[in-house]
């Protein structure tokens, strides 16, 4: 990609987030006052909102965890879980109903995790 197209892109970029802010700023003062009586905000008011809605809810727009293509900033994880998933009901296929509900029941205490021996399950 070349300089040109990367700088058009970082301006597009910008342009479309001073619409986005623009466009909060334009709600807000449209419905809160009215709604529930609070003060009417500025535009750099409207861009801390955005802001701390990105820090509290993780994303927003195309590139957030919300958004369209968000969830494939995660495939690998969802694949790794796939695979644990697969191998621990290939596990439980085994055991008697007795050693599930034991097996369960052992990694459900509390303390599991901060245990040495939680690899296998006590036989």
């Amino acid at each position: 990609m070349n300089k040109k197209k990367k700088f058009l892109g970082a301006l597009i970029f910008l342009a479309v987030f001073a619409a986005a802010i623009a466009i909060v700023m334009l709600l807000w003062n449209a419905l809160i006052p009215s709604i529930i009586g609070w003060t009417a905000i500025n535009y750099w008011q409207a861009a801390g909102l955005m802001l701390l809605c990105r820090l509290l809810l993780g994303g927003f727009g195309r590139f957030g965890k919300f958004g369209r293509f968000g969830h494939h900033h995660h495939h690998k994880f969802h694949k790794r879980k796939k695979e644990e998933m697969i191998a621990f009901r290939e596990k439980m296929k085994d055991m008697s109903r007795d050693e599930r509900r034991e097996y369960i029941r052992e990694r459900m205490r509390p303390d599991f995790f901060e245990r040495e021996d939680n690899a296998e399950p006590k036989e």
